[in-house]
């Protein structure tokens, strides 16, 4: 029976340090990559001398800076509006009384799930129509609707999970309702808030597709520019690989920021007594 249980821990640790190194090793090349000569990408070799060249080359261009700013203010813009209007709808879900309740969440639920590229050729031509083509604010407004389901149906979870009793006892001591938001329901669902905050802010961030077709040469965001590495005679590898951790930065110190929240926020409630 024992060495059972030692030869499962034993496989058990095995097959962890498999998936790890699989994980590992695209990772592994970006990095190598990066700092490598172009002569030097496919030589796979454990040993080399690192370069900056590549990292120097791509913060150089004033477009990857154009663009890199442009991802910045379109992710917290869009993530700021769809965490404002998602709390508020998925509150009213919440606390209040609304007829045909189930039918009117699965109804936002299925605008989660369209494909984006059934609604991206109405959406361009619509934009040009108005003159949102190759705009920040075009894009802001498509990710705002594409995140606003998610935030709805991830907070409202989170909000059932704070006690009614406690909303009604600040009520009677004489505490309005955008009090009673302040003070009691956002401070105890606030993880699950900087929970739902971060993937939304992930999914903009890492977007392509809407980027790629909603804006022209101005208003791209970081992520179609490190599509523009890929030429038509060759692909630079060194400077998008350079080009792709610069992306990651962002992503990484905002998960190291609220690591706690996040990891609370997405077991809050697990647990039931």
């Amino acid at each position: 029976m024992i060495r059972k249980k030692i030869a499962l821990r034993v496989l058990t640790y095995f097959l962890v340090v498999i998936v790890v190194v699989v994980f590992f090793i695209p990772i592994y090349w970006i990095v190598t990559t990066s700092f490598k000569l172009g002569s030097e990408i496919f030589d796979y070799t454990f040993f080399f001398k690192p370069i900056l060249n590549n990292y120097r080359s791509v913060l150089s261009e004033a477009s990857f800076q154009r663009y890199y700013l442009n991802s910045l203010l379109v992710a917290v813009f869009s993530t700021l509006i769809a965490m404002i209007l998602g709390f508020g709808v998925s509150y009213g879900f919440s606390r209040f009384a609304i007829q045909k309740k189930d039918s009117l969440l699965f109804f936002i639920l299925s605008m989660r799930m369209i494909p984006p590229i059934v609604v991206a050729i109405p959406f361009f031509l619509m934009f040009r129509k108005i003159g949102l083509y190759d705009s920040l604010l075009g894009l802001v407004l498509i990710y705002v609707a594409f995140n606003l389901p998610f935030v709805i149906w991830v907070l409202r979870g989170f909000i059932d999970e704070v006690p009614v009793e406690l909303e009604e006892a600040a009520m009677i001591d004489g505490c309005s309702r955008l009090k009673l938001l302040r003070h009691v329901t956002v401070p105890i669902s606030f993880t699950g808030i900087m929970a739902t905050a971060v993937l939304c802010f992930i999914f903009v961030w890492n977007e392509f597709f809407f980027a790629l077709i909603l804006t022209g040469v101005n208003r791209r965001t970081v992520t179609v520019g490190v599509y523009n590495f890929i030429g038509f005679a060759q692909i630079s590898w060194g400077q998008m690989c350079a080009a792709s951790l610069l992306v990651s930065i962002p992503i990484i110190i905002f998960g190291i920021l609220v690591r706690k929240n996040l990891v609370s926020g997405l077991t809050f409630g697990a647990l039931k007594e």
